[in-house]
């Protein structure tokens, strides 16, 4: 409900809705953390929600914080499961190619371009310029540039 407010307008209404829910939940908790047996699985999910209250409180005081990391999750999955694949690369070299590769590919997913088409751009225009390169040249090949063509973005979000 909150996601597209401003960070102040986040903080008040967690302040209203979610304040009070925590305070409970943390009081119950600590009024459970003497009688429960801290060997058992509640005593130990307990004892570690206890250990990391602070952490978890944490988006309640400031606005601009997720209450969750579902962003960050979601940025990592692909180094999760490129892992795997990384495992068979047949040299160093092979590595660190396909590691700049996956890196321009990410950057340009950030900054709302269409990857494929994005560097199939970049390494034709690289080409043209031949092996002098002019640093002008390259900065309006960077995925931020206002210079790429406009097709090369994703349609934005409403």
């Amino acid at each position: 409900m909150i996601k597209d407010k401003t960070p102040e307008e986040r903080y008040q209404e967690r302040q209203k809705q979610s304040r009070p829910v925590v305070e409970a939940l943390f009081e119950w908790l600590h009024s459970m953390e003497d009688s429960v047996d801290r060997s058992s699985l509640i005593g130990d999910a307990i004892l570690y929600t206890l250990n990391q209250e602070n952490y978890l409180r944490r988006y309640l005081d400031d606005g601009h914080l997720s209450i969750d990391n579902n962003s960050a999750e979601r940025a990592i999955k692909n180094f999760a499961v490129g892992r795997r694949n990384w495992l068979f690369a047949k040299s160093i070299r092979g590595a660190d190619a396909s590691a700049v590769v996956y890196s321009i590919a990410e950057t340009a997913l950030l900054n709302g371009l269409k990857p494929y088409v994005y560097l199939s751009y970049v390494l034709d225009e690289l080409r043209k310029m031949g092996p002098f390169l002019n640093p002008d040249d390259l900065n309006r090949l960077l995925p931020w540039s206002n210079e790429l063509p406009e097709g090369f973005r994703t349609k934005k979000k409403k």
